[in-house]
């Protein structure tokens, strides 16, 4: 359960909790990014960001259904702010640990993000209270994420 004080801290200066972050408005927020529906994205996993000077292109595959999307999208719009993607075509195979390193980073970032842990807590522990614990489905479904993310942002809080 979430202290008193955990509880005021998760609000906004009129005591509502603060709006969940939607990649779709940071999307509208960053003029530098032109994106695209395309089937070439998933080729390489249902996203990608590529990067030529001040342009940023970010190519979603459209077969995602609507969760897989959204996320596809915070994933890629979380590589735009740390500079972009570091898997390279030229990179040597030494550069694989980084780049898993790296992805892994972006997917932690995502699952915070989308997922917030005290609204995570406060869904679970609600949960529990009536007898009936939230299966990771019904977390995916709670925050609108594909349950890869979610299953992420439950072990990140030591949830169900």
């Amino acid at each position: 359960m979430m202290s008193a004080a955990a509880q005021v801290a998760a609000t906004d200066e009129l005591g509502r909790p603060p709006a969940r972050w939607d990649p779709w408005s940071a999307l509208r927020s960053r003029p530098h990014i032109l994106f695209r529906l395309d089937p070439v994205a998933a080729t390489l996993g249902g996203g990608l960001l590529a990067r030529r000077g001040d342009r940023t292109a970010i190519v979603i595959d459209p077969a995602l259904d609507r969760r897989r999307r959204r996320c596809a999208l915070a994933h890629e719009l979380v590589h735009d702010e740390r500079g972009g993607g570091c898997d390279r075509v030229d990179a040597p195979p030494s550069w694989d640990a980084v780049v898993h390193r790296e992805e892994l980073r972006v997917d932690r970032e995502v699952a915070a993000r989308l997922v917030p842990a005290g609204e995570l807590a406060h869904f679970l522990q609600a949960r529990v209270e009536v007898g009936d614990p939230a299966a990771l489905w019904e977390v995916a479904e709670e925050f609108d994420v594909d349950e890869a993310t979610a299953a992420r942002a439950v072990a990140a809080g030591s949830g169900p």
